[in-house]
């Protein structure tokens, strides 16, 4: 594999949606000094010994933090419209786009690109997504600017961030609420209260049946007439069948979820539990103790837990810890 020198290489000017975080490059930059670099640029002939790069920007600029001198590189020729195709191939690719920004990749491989990408299904065969998924981020782009706004990018965890939208419940209801000012009042307030999909839908529906009435005094409606619902895993839910599942914490938690309050505890089939006390504690104050009433985890095991389920332990990170006990199976 040829190595080419750093001060050789020049980053593409054909990419302007690339913006890079300096953590990302930081977590780069420090794996290149552990294992090296894994994966070749590609970059592209350009004038006298110069190179441009086609793919691989970020390991450039992560290999130049680094203090290397040469990065492993694949040359090829590419014309200028395949290297703009090949940039939002790789843009759209990335995790951390939200869906709007997705959708305005769609509509430049299909405006920029129309023998190659003759229609949405094409499109999404190319890019290995359902065409449904290809049709609803090109949808999100017709949204209100305030609601673009309020789209929350794909997280590792699938948690919407406080603030911010699913893209798909803003799909669902704006195929159902057309007038564009009462849409953004309704997102926003799903937004800026965290509410579940299950309550949005339900309060949507309403929307409807009474246009004049005011959203949020539907929604506080929607929310008293929807039962509290906690998901579960499969195993957690026997678990709490068998009562050594007592505790559950949370990142967020239902505003009614209250001492004395009887609660459906969700996945297959539902268990009713009762709801003792609702404690907010850093992870770090987590003791053996709460471990055990998690389902009969050592506080390791129960770190390990919460690892796959929501991400890298934080113990500085506060958690809602609801304990209950079981009343009886649904």
């Amino acid at each position: 594999m040829p190595e080419i020198e750093l001060k050789n290489i020049k980053p593409s000017r054909l990419n302007p949606r690339l913006e890079l975080t300096k953590t990302s490059l930081d977590e780069l930059s420090d794996s290149m000094k552990q294992v090296g670099i894994i994966e070749p640029i590609i970059v592209r002939p350009s004038s006298g010994e110069s190179y441009e790069i086609v793919v691989g920007e970020r390991r450039y600029r992560a290999a130049q933090q680094t203090g290397l001198d040469k990065i492993p590189a694949i040359i090829k020729d590419y014309s200028d419209e395949e290297v703009m195709e090949i940039n939002l191939i790789e843009n759209i690719q990335r995790e951390e786009l939200t869906a709007v920004e997705k959708g305005k990749i769609c509509n430049d491989l299909l405006s920029k690109f129309p023998d190659r990408y003759q229609n949405r299904a094409s499109l999404a065969k190319h890019l290995g997504v359902s065409e449904s998924s290809v049709r609803s981020w090109l949808y999100t782009t017709e949204m209100p600017p305030e609601v673009q706004r309020r789209i929350a990018p794909k997280t590792e965890h699938g948690s919407v961030p406080a603030g911010k939208v699913d893209y798909r419940t803003a799909v669902k209801i704006s195929h159902r609420i057309k007038e564009p000012n009462k849409f953004v009042e309704v997102i926003q307030h799903i937004a800026d209260n965290k509410i579940p999909r299950r309550i949005a839908t339900h309060a949507t529906q309403q929307i409807l049946r009474e246009p004049d009435k005011p959203v949020k005094e539907i929604f506080r409606e929607a929310i008293e007439e929807t039962p509290i619902f906690l998901p579960f895993s499969r195993i957690h839910a026997e678990a709490i069948t068998k009562g050594k599942k007592t505790q559950t914490a949370r990142k967020y938690k239902d505003p009614r979820l209250q001492p004395g309050a009887v609660v459906r505890a969700q996945v297959n089939h539902y268990s009713d539990i009762k709801i003792k006390n609702v404690l907010r504690k850093k992870l770090c104050d987590l003791t053996e103790e709460d471990a055990k009433r998690e389902g009969g985890y050592t506080l390791e095991e129960f770190k390990q837990v919460w690892g796959k389920l929501h991400g890298n332990w934080n113990p500085e990170e506060y958690v809602y810890v609801i304990q209950f006990d079981f009343l009886k199976e649904a």
